[in-house]
């Protein structure tokens, strides 16, 4: 096996590689082969080959999200937060296709190291909306709907991602508003 070769680097190298071309293009025959190594090296790290290999990409993708998220939401409060969290995730996807692919099939309450590794997003959402006067039950309905949000027009830009006939930041600007304005709404009647 080639020297100096660990698991972390191989799940970066396999995510770069989802990223270029899909995750259907990360095999193990391909990651070897970007590698220097054949493929039967791979299950020293991966016992549990591809599936385990997508499981850790996953893991990895939610950790590398949310990472960018609370650094585009600290120092910010209420809607500055929310704009700032939206077009984080935004700039993650489309940074990251391939891994972002792979992370749609996550379910956060398969194990503790899973919901770990979201953790992180769902906390500064909120945090994010700590700042407004809501509910708790409010604050849960919030964030689902946020991240439903994120998670739709995501997945709708990548897949299609057509500007025609209205821009689609123009779009993801308008539906951040609506929603900052139903906050604003909920919260006056909070008061």
């Amino acid at each position: 096996m080639r020297t100096g070769l660990n698991k972390d680097d191989i799940i970066k190298i396999a995510a770069a590689m989802a990223d270029e071309n899909g995750i259907a293009d990360v095999t193990f025959k391909k990651l070897a082969e970007k590698l220097g190594i054949k493929p039967p090296s791979l299950y020293k790290h991966f016992s549990g080959g591809l599936d385990e290999l997508n499981i850790e990409l996953k893991l990895y993708g939610w950790r590398l999200m949310d990472g960018e998220i609370i650094k585009a939401v600290i120092g910010k409060t209420k809607d500055d937060a929310v704009i700032a969290l939206g077009y984080a995730y935004r700039k993650f996807v489309m940074e990251h296709k391939g891994l972002y692919e792979i992370m749609q099939w996550y379910n956060m309450y398969e194990s503790e190291k899973h919901r770990q590794a979201s953790a992180g997003a769902v906390d500064v959402m909120y945090r994010a909306l700590g700042s407004y006067t809501l509910t708790e039950d409010q604050k849960v309905h919030t964030v689902r709907m946020i991240r439903a949000f994120l998670q739709g027009f995501s997945t709708i830009e990548v897949n299609v991602g057509k500007d025609y006939p209205v821009p689609l930041t123009d779009s993801f600007d308008f539906a951040l508003k609506t929603m900052l304005n139903g906050i604003a709404n909920i919260q006056n009647k909070v008061q």
